[in-house]
């Protein structure tokens, strides 16, 4: 990112965009816990994400592809269909996010949407939190 006022103003609007659009993905999402607990004694809990997650994931796409758009001032069908693949790929295999060489604004755009997902769904079941705990399995710190 260079730091002008107008990449500024387009770092400003994302950011608020993409806080919206994870609290929609976050607005329906629906909990169930199994009363079991895994291997690291951590609470196993289902979660629906609802159609407003895949609401808020086509809008987080048009979004991506807007600010690719701007960014380039130029896009073909083809690059929209590839770049919609891209994203499928990065949702299924979260891995692969961290192979994509996109600009700051997807940076920008998917850490912020991810981030207020995760934090509203924390705010909403509060056994979630020890669910996200990463712990080893044979640590002194868990004795």
């Amino acid at each position: 990112m260079t730091w002008k006022e107008e990449d500024i103003i387009v770092a400003i609007v994302l950011f608020l965009l993409s806080f919206l659009i994870g609290w929609l993905q976050s607005s329906k999402v629906e909990f169930k816990d199994e009363g079991k607990k895994d291997k690291y004694e951590r609470p196993i809990i289902l979660m629906k994400k609802n159609w407003t997650y895949i609401i808020g994931w086509i809008i987080l796409f048009l979004v991506i592809i807007g600010a690719h758009f701007y960014a380039n001032s130029h896009l073909e069908l083809e690059e929209i269909v590839t770049e919609f693949w891209k994203e499928m790929v990065k949702e299924i295999l979260i891995f692969a996010r961290f192979n994509a060489k996109n600009g700051w604004e997807t940076w920008l755009i998917t850490g912020i949407s991810s981030l207020t997902f995760t934090c509203f769904i924390k705010s909403k079941n509060k056994k979630l939190v020890e669910t996200l705990v990463r712990r080893r399995q044979n640590s002194s710190f868990n004795k």
